[in-house]
C-alpha cells in the first residue's frame, strides 16, 4: 500500500491507497476466466492460459491443473503445472500458471523464479514481464521492477498501473524527475487514479515546492470523483508548511464535512484552534462531534482539557467523567484534578463532592 503522505504525522485520515489492484486472472486452454486474487498486492491481471490445441497426453496435466485452479484449489494445482513442465509440451505456459498459482499461495519468491522462466522461454510475454515487475517490486528490488516494467512498455505495452508502479520505483531512488514524469503519464491514461494524484503531489513535497503541490490536489478535486476528504486533510498538511494557517483550517473544515464521523480528524482540528486562539470554535467542532456518537470518550477528554484551561472547572469535572465513564482513564485523572482545584482553593465542601462522585464513578 502507498504510505499515507500528509497524515502520517497527525495520526488521522483512512487514505489506505493500495499499489496494486485486486483482480488476478487466469490462462487456459479454451474459454478466458478471470479470478480474484484474496491477498491485495499485485496489479495487473494473472491471465491463466488457455491453449485450444488437439488433445495429448500432456493436456491431462495441463487442463486439469486450470481446472483446479479455476476453483480456488491452487495447491492442488501446483503439482499438475509442474507434471505439465516436466512433460515439455507446454512447458512456458505451465511456468507462467504455475507462477499466478503460487502468487495466490503467497510464495511470491518461488512465482518470481516462475516468471523468470516464463521470459526466458517467451520473451516477448508482456504479462510475465508486468508480473515479474510487480513482484520484484514486492521484493523491496525497484531497479529490476524498472527493467521489468519497461520491458513491457518496449513490447508495446502501456498502462496506468506500469507508469503508476514504475513512479513508485523512482520514488524508492529519489529520482523525482522521472517519478513525476510516471504519474504523470498514470494520470494521463487514468484520471481517476487517486494514488497517483497523491504521488505526484507527494513529489513536489519532496521538492519542497508546497505551491505545486497544492496546484495538483486542486486538480484532482476538479478532474476526478475519487478525491474525498483525505485530499482536504493533505491539503491542510501543505498550507500548515507554508504557514497559512487561514487555508489550513478550511481545508481541515472541508474534511470534516465530507467525513463527519472521522474522531481523529475532529479532535486535530479542535486543536488547530485551541493553538489559533478560538477555543470557543474547538468547542463547537468537539460538540458537533458528540452528535455522531463516535469516540465519545476521546472527544470528552478533550472539551474537559478546554474547559480546564480556561477554569471552567464544573464543565471540566462533566466532561472528565463522561470521558472516564465511556472508557477513557485519563478522564479519572483530569477530574480528580478538577477537585485538587477546590481543595487547594479552600473549598473542602465542593471537592469533598467531586471526590466522593469520582469513587461512586458517577
Amino acid at each position: 500500500m502507498r504510505y499515507e503522505l500528509a497524515l502520517r504525522a497527525q495520526g488521522f485520515g483512512q487514505r489506505v491507497i493500495e499499489k496494486f489492484s485486486k483482480n488476478v486472472g487466469t490462462v487456459n486452454a479454451h474459454t478466458p476466466k478471470r479470478s480474484v486474487l484474496k491477498a491485495s498486492l499485485l496489479a495487473t491481471s494473472l491471465l491463466l492460459f488457455f491453449l485450444a490445441l488437439p488433445l495429448h497426453a500432456a493436456d491431462d496435466f495441463f487442463f486439469k491443473a486450470n481446472e483446479l485452479y479455476d476453483q480456488g484449489r491452487y495447491k492442488e494445482s501446483v503439482k499438475y503445472y509442474r507434471a505439465a513442465i516436466d512433460d515439455g509440451r507446454y512447458e512456458p505456459f505451465a511456468w507462467f500458471n504455475l507462477g499466478n498459482a503460487l502468487v495466490q499461495l503467497g510464495k511470491k519468491e518461488v512465482a518470481m523464479v516462475a516468471y523468470k522462466r516464463t521470459v526466458e522461454l517467451l520473451p516477448d510475454f508482456v504479462k510475465a514481464w508486468m508480473l515479474l515487475g510487480d513482484l520484484y517490486y514486492l521484493a523491496e528490488s525497484p531497479s529490476d521492477a524498472i527493467v521489468a516494467y519497461n520491458r513491457a512498455i518496449e513490447l508495446g505495452t502501456e498502462t496506468d498501473h506500469i507508469h503508476f508502479a514504475l513512479a513508485e520505483c523512482y520514488m524508492k531512488g529519489s529520482d523525482w524527475t522521472l517519478a513525476q514524469k510516471h504519474f504523470e503519464r498514470a494520470l494521463a491514461l487514468n484520471p481517476d487514479r487517486m494514488d497517483a494524484w497523491y504521488g505526484l503531489a507527494e513529489v513536489y513535497e519532496k521538492l519542497g515546492d508546497y505551491e505545486y503541490a497544492v496546484k495538483t490536489l486542486k486538480n484532482a478535486l476538479q478532474m476526478t470523483a475519487t478525491a474525498g476528504a483525505d485530499v482536504h486533510y493533505t491539503l491542510s498538511y501543505y498550507y500548515r508548511s507554508m504557514d497559512s494557517t487561514r487555508l489550513a483550517l478550511n481545508e481541515m473544515e472541508n474534511g470534516i464535512m465530507m467525513d463527519p464521523e472521522n474522531v481523529s480528524a475532529r479532535r486535530y482540528l479542535a486543536q488547530m484552534y485551541v493553538k489559533n486562539e478560538s477555543p470557543w470554535m474547538a468547542i463547537f467542532t468537539l460538540e458537533e462531534g458528540l452528535r455522531h456518537k463516535k469516540g465519545i470518550a476521546d472527544l470528552n477528554l478533550d472539551l474537559g482539557q478546554i474547559y480546564f484551561t480556561q477554569k471552567r472547572y464544573d464543565e471540566a469535572f462533566e466532561c472528565y467523567m463522561k470521558a472516564w465513564r465511556a472508557g477513557n482513564s485519563q478522564g479519572r485523572i483530569g477530574a480528580e484534578n478538577v477537585g485538587h482545584i477546590f481543595s487547594n482553593a479552600g473549598d473542602t465542601e465542593k471537592a469533598e463532592t467531586l471526590y466522593a462522585r469520582i469513587r461512586d464513578k458517577k
